[in-house]
């Protein structure tokens, strides 16, 4: 599928990922910041796809946002050869050198464009980086939030139905064994809150959109703080 905008300087890239017999949903999005652009969570591209986005702008930045959301990310790098690469640590301990890889951390934050700001939640094993594109009020996370509706394929409905994770914004429960302090989550969910973003681009299922969605993600969140 193309390059899909979403809001003035914002754009997404559906993808997939899996076997064919489970095939599963994905997301890129492109956040437009000043003097460039940054790739969150790189999808298989093709050439037209890296033609459509040179066609935006520069890409100055490409994130793995956690330690799971690295399948395209050497790729994605070998395309943008002029844009800086950044990692959760223990990213590169778990799959081997990226090349131009940063490890980023609240200590070693990354670079990015005007604009767009980031939050690190530590003392959680996946170590994932959510932006904010303050332009369009736009919050982007991976793997914080779920939203499965009647549109994701037939596997991936029964498989998030099982554990609860269909039909509304949800945090799946295998969260609760990753969070090493439950402080982490109150710290993300006061950034969330304090941002106040009127959409949430996630990389699994449909995005959300609203001025109440600083406390979707905050109720999602709840049982697990």
């Amino acid at each position: 599928m193309a390059l899909q905008p979403i809001d003035t300087g914002l754009w997404c890239l559906p993808g997939q990922f899996g076997s064919k017999l489970m095939p599963g949903s994905t997301r890129m999005t492109v956040l437009e910041g000043d003097g460039g652009l940054v790739l969150h969570s790189p999808v298989a591209l093709t050439r037209d796809d890296v033609q459509a986005i040179e066609a935006i702008g520069p890409v100055t930045a490409i994130l793995a946002p956690n330690t799971y959301h690295h399948l395209y990310l050497r790729a994605a790098a070998e395309a943008f050869p002029g844009a800086s690469v950044f990692v959760p640590e223990g990213l590169e301990e778990k799959i081997g050198p990226v090349p131009r890889a940063a490890s980023i951390s609240r200590a070693h934050p990354p670079a990015l464009p005007g604009r767009i700001e980031h939050f690190i939640i530590e003392r959680h094993m996946v170590r994932e980086c959510l932006l904010f594109h303050s332009a369009t009020r736009t919050l982007v996370t991976a793997d914080m939030l779920y939203n499965y509706q009647p549109e994701n394929g037939r596997w991936e409905k029964l498989m998030f139905g099982l554990i609860g994770c269909y039909g509304s914004p949800k945090v799946a429960f295998y969260h609760r064994f990753a969070i090493r302090d439950k402080a982490a989550v109150h710290e993300m969910v006061g950034a969330v809150r304090a941002w106040q973003p009127r959409r949430i681009v996630l990389a699994h299922g449909r995005i959300v959109e609203g001025e109440d969605s600083a406390e979707i993600f905050a109720r999602a969140w709840h049982k697990f703080a």
